[in-house]
């Protein structure tokens, strides 16, 4: 059994091999899509983007950004090597937590240090803003890794919902008045792993091949 189960995923990989070259483009796509459609979307509906960081300077959006588009990257990789069967993605999986773990020893020395107002100001547009475009770009991944033939659903469902969530964070941080570690911690980290829990749970039913 365990010999038919291997053969059946060296097959797997050897047909996968001749058509990733034609893949690539399908999968790349949607992502790069529907990132763009959130970015475009956001400059319609809201105005002066970088000016919340005019009197901060750019040190709160580089660091919203260097995590979101952390997840942005790592995520579509992740989903990459999830979709082609027989390939290891327990080392990807492992880079997708260092963003996070880089949040919570920051959050830490914020609450430490920090007297900042919380939730502080314009966080309902935040939230409105990452609760429409995450499952928006989620769906862009769902679609994307429909082209691939990942065997581990959840796994990979959990992935795209970071991607959705990495994706709307990007989009909406050059708009976001929002700092301090906790307000991205309540505003930004808990709704992408809200989103990756959907992916989580919905994966079996939407990536099923």
């Amino acid at each position: 059994m365990n010999k038919n189960t291997d053969d059946l995923i060296a097959a797997l990989a050897d047909n996968g091999a001749q058509a990733q070259g034609r893949g690539v483009g399908k999968f790349v796509l949607p992502l790069i899509g529907v990132a763009a459609l959130c970015s475009i979307a956001l400059g319609l509906v809201l105005d002066d983007a970088f000016s919340p960081y005019a009197e901060t300077g750019p040190a709160p959006l580089l660091v919203k950004w260097g995590f979101s588009v952390s997840l942005a990257v790592l995520a579509p990789l992740t989903l990459w090597l999830l979709g082609r069967p027989g390939r290891d993605s327990g080392w990807m999986l492992i880079a997708l937590a260092v963003p996070f773990a880089a949040v919570s020893a920051m959050f830490v020395v914020d609450l430490a240090m920090s007297e900042q107002a919380f939730p502080g100001k314009a966080w309902q547009t935040c939230l409105t803003a990452m609760t429409v475009l995450s499952p928006l770009a989620f769906a862009g991944a769902v679609i994307a890794v429909r082209h691939l033939a990942p065997t581990n659903l959840r796994r990979a469902g959990l992935v795209a919902g970071l991607f959705g969530g990495g994706v709307a964070m990007t989009a909406y941080a050059p708009f976001c008045p929002g700092s301090g570690m906790a307000y991205m911690v309540v505003f930004y980290c808990l709704p992408i792993l809200s989103m990756a829990a959907i992916g989580f749970l919905t994966g079996p039913r939407l990536l099923r091949w």
